[in-house]
């Protein structure tokens, strides 16, 4: 009788721990997918600032910012806070006779309401353009974010393997 006990306890330590390495193969799949979408926008717009010359021949045809307000109805929710949410902030521009529509940081933003200028670069492989800074700050970022998540996942590791060698030594 204090085997089968014995037996389930590990079964259910077992069955715990199956769902963390599902949790683990879930993340590495989501900075994979993640990765393969955007780091690879972000490398390609590094690349073009360090290489290529700035557009000049734009003309900023509209700055604006969107608030995005829900409005959330039920008990003990209050209202108060939907004039506290972050706007959104947007740019149209005119470039070689297209109209193209970018989300702006407010530091953007602001630059062009104290009449600034702004640097822009054209991506021509997916006809798009964007702020300077947006592909380095972005991928220094997300670097830092990858060594965080790998290291700790290392540590975490190591930690069951030494764990794994004192039970086994027991």
């Amino acid at each position: 009788m204090a085997q089968n006990k014995n037996k389930e306890k590990d079964c259910g330590g077992n069955h715990s721990m199956k769902w963390v390495y599902a949790l683990i193969i879930a993340l590495v799949l989501g900075f994979c997918v993640y990765g393969y979408f955007k780091v690879s926008t972000w490398v390609r717009y590094f690349a073009i600032e360090r290489y290529e010359k700035p557009i000049t021949d734009y003309t900023i045809t509209k700055v604006y910012s969107e608030t995005n307000k829900s409005k959330k109805k039920g008990r003990g929710v209050n209202n108060d806070d939907e004039d506290e949410s972050d706007p959104t902030y947007y740019m149209e521009v005119w470039y070689k006779d297209k109209d193209y529509k970018l989300e702006i940081e407010e530091h953007t933003y602001s630059k062009y309401n104290k009449s600034e200028d702004i640097t822009l670069y054209y991506d021509a492989k997916a006809d798009n353009i964007f702020v300077a800074g947006t592909g380095g700050a972005n991928l220094l970022v997300t670097a830092l974010a990858t060594v965080v998540v790998l290291l700790s996942a290392f540590i975490y590791l190591i930690i069951r393997l030494i764990k794994f060698f004192k039970r086994k030594r027991e």
